[in-house]
This record gives structure tokens, C-alpha cells and sequence, in this order.
């Protein structure tokens, strides 16, 4: 068992390229073996179908053709028309073909014609393309028969799509009904569930529509900001109001009724500001006379203050006049801080009434807020009510006006369906012979080639050397030997032979065992057997061992097939004394060696048959022969039995250098040479390689040279024509 070289050059697709052409080889093969069969089961089908058209009764044709379709006079209502126009033809043949219309056109036959003989009908439907028209078509053995029975189903057709029609359209209208009938309760209970409603909470009289306590409960919050705001700036003028009085004055200088201190909280009480005596002029100021005083005073105060600032600049402090006007400085000072101490308690009690009106604002909020909650949830479940009942009325209203649209337009739908063609007048049928006959011949050769093909896989037979390389990818194959198509006996090979590419092929296996890489010294005791009997193994050993002489090697050729040994007779030489008689110790194996008739080549032919030849080769004198043979010659030679027939070669074959394995192809089992060489390599043999005998050489993978032009053809030579003797061979 040896690893295979892949060479860099090598290429998968060329392989493959390879393998497809051994497979159309192997098919050719087999094609080659098996034509008979495919030309059995093609006459098989040929006169199955034959038959089949012989054995068929006379059979009369009668056609009738139909018309079928929706057609809508009111186009008003285009959906309806694309409703009708859908018409679903594959329902109307299978009705036509059905058992049920059949059976009512019986029914009618046996009324309208009981005095006519039954007969079976068959009916086929045909739709042309593109169109509502229908071809009937009845056959049957009868012809008169059959014509009336195929008026008679189209009548039947007509009157049962009438009446599928009518219950289709009544079923249509008594849905639609329903469904309007349906939906105006629908309605009327939501109308009256609304109405209710409204009467038990009376949303439309307290509110006009609209959530009012939501808007009053806006206001108030509005308002209780606005006093917040009024609280927030009383308490900033509690903590100076002096500031707070010239803020006040700032505002009336911008604007002539600006708010104050003072002001906002009137604005917020305007009752209280109207009957409070201490508030004059208000409309025109918007100050309190407490605060106009103060306003005044400190008006004063600054012109006291200028005049002093100008009396300074004139005479000394305790001038007179500047003394007075101190005075009146002190007296206006004092003034403010009553008049400030007035306005501070005027503050605080009207922050008293600003705080007094936030509390009775936010228990006013209190209550307007549950009220608008509850007034909206109302109005909520109000809306939601009214849409519901106007959803229902308008599915009311579209399904009424559907189911009065329907009831119009159904009123005004014609279903057209007529006979175009009444039943014709039956003509006999004939028979047709070319399709059968055709269909025949071509389901034979196909079912001929499925079983032929389904045994080819069982076949394990191999056909090429691709074959070989996938079932054995581990053995060496050292050649292969072409094919011979001659009568008789084949010749051996011989000097000069005219058989040139059967002795490349021989020339191949012995340079591929002179230059194989041996793991040790090459082999000069060489084995050569099979598997099986008649896979040329003989001739095989005899042309290697006359192409090993031919190139100058002395070769000794030894038949070692004790039993039923044949390599004397191809050389046409005795058959004893042989290799049988020497092993024995009859004679000295030099005396068995007989010269043949090529150059360096002598001949040890089998000898007398004797029992137990696997002891023979298992004996010490055997051992002692292979070491002076191979002493003696350049190469032995040995043709021995097949593997698998006895246990002579097994025995023999490992004190050898080499075995050379024969596979014959197209004849070979693949088990049977893989079970023979597991028996060798059991036994320790150097198994050197495999020689493929009777190879196609029209496969492309075939590597030996095969031109005609690369081979050698010895010329002619003239004929020389004798010169006549006598008196005329001067003239």
C-alpha cells in the first residue's frame, strides 16, 4: 500500500475531466452489453400500447359548446360588476364533468327517451383561451346516445345554475337585510340610551353645552393669584414703609393711577374703600389722605431742607431763621412718623381683609373643583354616548343604502348562460397510432434504462483507472494493458511488433518497475498474480518477462500455477519437466529451464500437477531455488495462481522481492480484488503495484502514446524482378 504523488502541475479539473469521461465509458459499456434489454423493453411498451389501442371498442364524438358568464345591464355599480365578472370557470367544468350532473342527465334520459338503450358516457370540458366559451365534448359507444345525452346534461347545467343563482342572490339579499335590520336596533338603542342620559343629569340645561363650573373654577384661581400677589406686597411694605411710600410715589409720577401700598388692597375690597372716611379722592390719587399727608409732609421736608442748605450758605447755625427752620423740620419729622405709624396699621388691616379673602377664594375653588370634575365626567360620558350613536347611524345608513343599491342593481343582473352550439352530430372516433406507439417506444427505453442503470449500481465492476483510484486510493497503478480485439489465441509479444501501442503499454509497466522508488533494492524475483481465473495474469507475465528480455536483462519465466498452469502452451513449448519436479527434488531446477525463442528469455513450465503444492512452496528447497535463480538472472518471473482459487500464491508470495497485482477491467469485482489484497498484505507480501489489463484505449485518461505517427513501420523493400534465362534475354 503506497502514498500517492500528487505533482504540482496535476489538476483537480483535469481529474475531473477524467473521472466524467470514464463514466460515459462505463455507460457505453454498459450500453454495449445490455442493448438487447433496452430493445426488449422498448418492444414491451411498443406492444403494451399497441394493444391497448387494438382493444378499445368504437367510441362516436358529439360536441356542444357554451356560453357562460355575469353581465350587468346598470353599470352604476361598478363593484357589483367586478363581482359578477369573477367568474370561476374551473368550477363550472368540474360541475360539467361531476358525477352529480351526470346523474340528473340519466334521470332525464330515462324520462324524455326510456325506450333508448343506456350507454356510458364520458364528458370532457374545454375552456378556450381568453374567452367564456366552453367546448363540451361527450363520448360514448352509442352515437345517437350519446348526442341526446349531451343535450340533455347541457339543459341540466343551464337549469341547475339557474337555480345555484337564485339562492345566491336570495341568500346575498336576506344577509343584507339582517344586517340593516341588525344595526338599526343598533342605533335606536344607542339614540335611547343618549336620550336617557341627558334626562337623568340634565347636562344641556345647566351647562348650555359647556363645563361652566370648569370656567368659574378658572376665575377663582385667577382671583386668588391676584390676592396673593396684593398679600405678598403688603407684607414687603410692613417691613419698610418708607420705602414702600417712595415706591408709591414713583408709581404715581409714571402713571396717574398706579397701584401702591395702599391701593392694591382697595382694589381687592372695593366695597370697604367706598365707606372708609379716611380714603378721599381716591378715584383721582389712588392714595389714602394718610398717605397724601405723608406725601406732602416729605415734600415739605425736602423744601425746609433746601431752605436751610441756603441759609447756611448765608449766615451761621445759630442765626435765627436757620434755628426756626430746624424747628419745622423736627415738627415735619415728627409728622411722618405719626403719619407712618397711621399708614402701617392701615396696611396690616387690609392684609388682614387680603387674607381673609384668599381663604374664602380657595373654599370657593374647593368646591367649584369637585363640581367641574363631576360636570366633566358628565360631559365625557355624554360625548362618548353621542359619538357611539352617531357611529351606529352611520352604519346604518351605509348598509341601507348598500341593500338598496344591491336590490336595484340585482333587479337589473342578467346570468347569461346559453348554448351557443347544440350537440353535434356524432362521428365515429379513430384511433390514433403515432403518440401511443411513440409513448410506448419511449417509456420502454426509459424504463429499460432506469433498471439498467439501477443495476449498474450494483455492478462494483470497474471500467477505467479512475475507477480504480477511487475505490483504491492507495494503491500504485504501474500500468495499463490496451485491450486486443482479435480472433483466436492471443500472440505474444515478438521483435518489431506492428502492435504498437500493446507493447508501449508493456514497455510502460516495465520502466515503472525498473524506476519505481522501491523502499529497498529493486525487486529481482516478481510475483505476478489475481484474484480471480481469466483476468490475464498468463499473458500478462509472459509479454512482461519477453519485454524485460528484449531490453537486454537475461529473464527466467516460471509457471507457478501448479494446478492449471499454462504459460508452456503460449510459448508452444512441453509442459513438463517444470517447476513441480524441482520443488520435489525430482531434478535440479536448471535441468527443468527450456530456452524460447527470444533473446535472453528461458522458460520453467509447470511440470507434472502433484498434491499439496502450497507445501511445496513453503519447503526449504524452495527458498534455496529463489536465492540461485536470482543469483543466476536479472529477473524471475513468476506466474502464479489466482489469490482467492487456492492458497499456493498466499503462501508463496512473501519470500518474494515484489508482487504485481492484474486487475482485469469491465470484468473484475472491486470487493473481490480488494478481499485478495487484504489477504496479501496479511501475509506480509511487498505488494509493488497493479497492472489494469484490457483497458479501453478510447478514454481520455489512457496516458500511453496513441499516434500512429510516433511509431516505427520498417519500409518495403523493392521487388526485384528475375531476369530471363535463355535465347530472348538479350533481345
Amino acid at each position: 500500500m503506497e502514498q500517492q504523488l500528487i505533482l504540482p502541475g496535476q489538476s483537480a479539473s483535469l481529474n475531473r475531466i477524467h473521472e466524467t469521461s470514464a463514466k460515459f465509458q462505463r455507460y457505453r459499456i454498459l450500453l454495449r452489453r445490455r442493448w438487447w434489454f433496452l430493445l426488449l423493453t422498448a418492444s414491451i411498451g411498443v406492444c403494451f400500447q399497441a394493444l391497448r389501442v387494438t382493444g378499445k371498442p368504437i367510441e362516436f364524438k358529439s360536441g356542444a359548446k357554451l356560453v357562460a358568464g355575469g353581465r350587468v345591464v346598470d353599470q352604476s355599480g361598478p363593484a357589483v360588476w367586478q363581482e359578477q365578472l369573477q367568474d370561476f370557470y374551473g368550477t363550472i367544468i368540474e360541475t360539467l364533468e361531476g358525477g352529480s350532473l351526470k346523474s340528473k342527465a340519466l334521470t332525464r334520459m330515462r324520462t324524455l327517451y326510456p325506450d333508448l338503450k343506456e350507454s356510458d358516457v364520458s364528458i370532457r370540458v374545454l375552456q378556450n383561451k381568453g374567452s367564456a366559451i366552453f367546448n363540451v365534448v361527450a363520448t360514448g359507444r352509442e352515437g345517437d346516445y350519446t348526442q341526446k345525452f349531451l343535450n340533455a346534461l347541457v339543459d341540466e347545467f343551464i337549469s341547475q345554475r339557474a337555480q345555484v343563482r337564485e339562492q345566491a342572490l336570495g341568500k346575498v339579499l336576506t344577509s343584507f337585510a339582517d344586517g340593516v335590520l341588525r344595526r338599526e336596533k343598533q342605533y335606536q338603542e344607542a339614540a335611547e340610551k343618549l336620550e336617557s342620559f341627558r334626562k337623568a343629569n340634565d347636562i344641556i340645561s345647566l351647562t348650555s353645552g359647556h363645563n361652566v363650573a370648569a370656567a368659574t373654577l378658572t376665575r377663582l384661581n385667577a382671583e386668588k393669584d391676584q390676592l396673593k400677589n396684593q398679600q405678598l406686597e403688603m407684607e414687603l411694605a410692613l417691613k419698610d414703609v418708607g420705602a414702600a411710600m417712595q415706591k408709591r410715589e414713583r408709581g404715581l409720577n409714571v402713571a396717574a393711577a398706579g397701584p401702591g401700598p395702599g391701593a392694591n388692597q382697595g382694589n381687592a375690597n372695593p366695597e370697604a374703600a367706598n365707606g372708609d372716611p379716611a380714603r378721599t379722592n381716591s378715584s383721582t390719587s389712588g392714595m389714602t389722605r394718610t398717605e397724601q399727608e405723608w406725601v406732602t409732609t416729605k415734600h415739605e421736608m425736602l423744601s425746609m431742607r433746601v431752605e436751610k442748605e441756603r441759609l447756611l450758605e448765608q449766615f451761621k447755625p445759630q442765626y435765627p431763621g436757620v434755628i426756626e427752620v430746624e424747628e419745622r423740620i423736627a415738627k415735619s419729622a415728627s409728622l411722618l412718623r405719626l403719619l407712618e405709624d397711621e399708614i402701617l396699621a392701615e396696611l396690616k388691616q387690609s392684609l388682614a381683609d387680603v387674607e381673609r379673602q384668599i381663604q374664602a377664594k380657595e373654599s370657593s375653588v374647593t368646591e367649584k373643583r369637585s363640581e367641574a370634575m363631576t360636570l366633566a365626567s358628565l360631559i365625557a360620558q355624554d360625548q362618548k354616548l353621542t359619538s357611539d350613536m352617531e357611529a351606529k347611524r352611520q352604519a346604518y345608513e351605509a348598509w341601507f343604502e348598500r341593500a338598496t343599491e344591491l336590490n336595484q342593481v340585482t333587479a337589473n343582473i342578467t346570468d347569461y348562460v346559453g348554448i351557443q352550439d347544440p350537440a353535434s352530430t356524432p362521428i365515429q372516433e379513430l384511433d390514433d397510432w403515432v403518440m401511443p406507439l411513440v409513448m410506448g417506444l419511449v417509456m420502454g427505453i426509459g424504463a429499460g434504462a432506469v433498471i439498467l442503470l439501477l443495476f449498474d449500481r450494483l455492478d462494483d465492476r470497474m471500467n477505467s483507472v479512475s475507477e480504480f483510484a477511487a475505490l483504491f486510493p492507495n494503491e500504485a497503478v504501474l500500468g495499463q494493458v490496451p485491450e486486443q480485439k482479435q480472433a483466436g489465441d492471443l500472440v505474444l509479444l515478438r521483435p518489431n511488433d506492428d502492435r504498437h501501442l500493446y507493447a508501449e503499454a508493456f514497455r510502460n509497466i516495465r520502466s515503472s518497475i525498473l524506476f519505481k522508488n522501491w523502499q529497498s533494492k529493486p525487486p529481482k524475483t516478481i510475483l505476478i498474480t489475481s484474484a480471480v481465473p481469466n483476468e490475464g495474469k498468463t499473458t500478462v507475465s509472459s509479454n512482461l518477462a519477453i519485454t524485460m528480455a528484449l531490453s537486454g536483462a537475461r529473464v527466467l519465466l516460471a509457471d507457478c500455477d501448479l494446478r492449471r498452469g499454462g504459460v508452456s502452451d503460449l510459448f508452444k513449448l512441453p509442459g513438463s519437466p517444470g517447476l513441480s519436479d524441482a520443488l520435489r527434488g525430482n531434478l535440479h531446477w536448471r535441468d527443468t529451464v527450456q530456452e524460447t525463442g527470444t533473446r535472453n528469455l528461458e522458460l520453467m513450465a509447470r511440470g507434472d500437477v502433484y498434491d499439496q503444492t502450497s507445501e511445496m512452496l513453503l519447503s526449504k528447497n524452495a527458498q534455496e531455488m529463489l536465492r540461485e535463480m536470482s543469483e543466476e538472472y536479472d529477473f524471475v518471473i513468476f506466474d502464479s495462481a489466482p489469490v482467492l482459487v487456492a492458497d499456493d500464491t498466499a503462501s508463496f508470495a512473501p519470500k518474494l522481492d515484489a508482487v504485481l497485482f492484474v486487475v482485469r477491467l469491465s470484468s473484475t469485482m472491486a470487493r473481490l480484488s480488494g478481499k485478495a489484497m487484504d489477504l496479501l498484505y496479511d501475509r506480509q507480501v511487498n505488494l509493488g503495484g497493479v497492472v489494469l489489463n484490457r483497458s479501453s484505449s478510447n478514454l481520455k485518461e489512457y496516458t500511453y502514446y496513441n499516434y500512429a505517427s510516433y511509431y516505427y513501420k520498417p519500409k518495403a523493400k523493392p521487388v526485384v524482378e528475375p531476369k530471363p534465362v535463355g535465347p530472348s534475354a538479350g533481345v
